[in-house]
């Protein structure tokens, strides 16, 4: 049985536990407006839609929007891409990237030893990515999967 975008909205708010006052406040939408997705009278905009998905990550946008598959994604992968997400298929080529990238035989002489700009006593190996002499590695940011950072500057 297919359901409608206001059924899916009204069982995101049963299973997140919410009447319409709070969730509304939630997705940051005034009641009114809600009031009249769950009467039938207005069909939800996309900015509700948006709202929704911005606020309940973890909610399936193929569901809400289409209906289609589970209410929630897997429960380890929310909609926020990461960085390194589908590495494997980028095409650098055709995308235009890496086109000044050039591949060689890292030697020792070749690596370029840059220390942290916080408190840590670790150096990092920073490979030479250009052949254009003239061009120096400033800054490098990690991103670690707990959603801190580090920054490392060259010396």
């Amino acid at each position: 049985m297919e359901t409608t975008e206001k059924e899916r909205i009204e069982k995101v708010m049963q299973a997140e536990g919410l009447n319409a006052t709070q969730f509304a406040s939630e997705i940051g939408i005034k009641t009114p407006t809600l009031s009249h997705i769950l009467s039938g009278r207005n069909n939800p905009s996309l900015d509700v839609l948006k709202k929704i998905l911005d606020r309940y990550r973890t909610i399936n946008s193929d569901w809400l929007i289409l209906g289609i598959g589970q209410m929630y994604r897997d429960s380890k992968k929310s909609q926020t891409p990461t960085l390194f997400e589908n590495m494997d298929e980028i095409d650098t080529k055709s995308a235009g990237y890496g086109r000044n990238i050039v591949e060689k035989n890292v030697t020792e002489e070749s690596i370029s030893y840059i220390k942290p700009v916080a408190d840590s006593s670790q150096t990092i190996k920073i490979p030479p990515v250009t052949t254009d002499k003239s061009k120096f590695i400033k800054k490098i940011i990690v991103y670690y999967d707990d959603n801190t950072f580090q920054e490392f500057e060259a010396k």
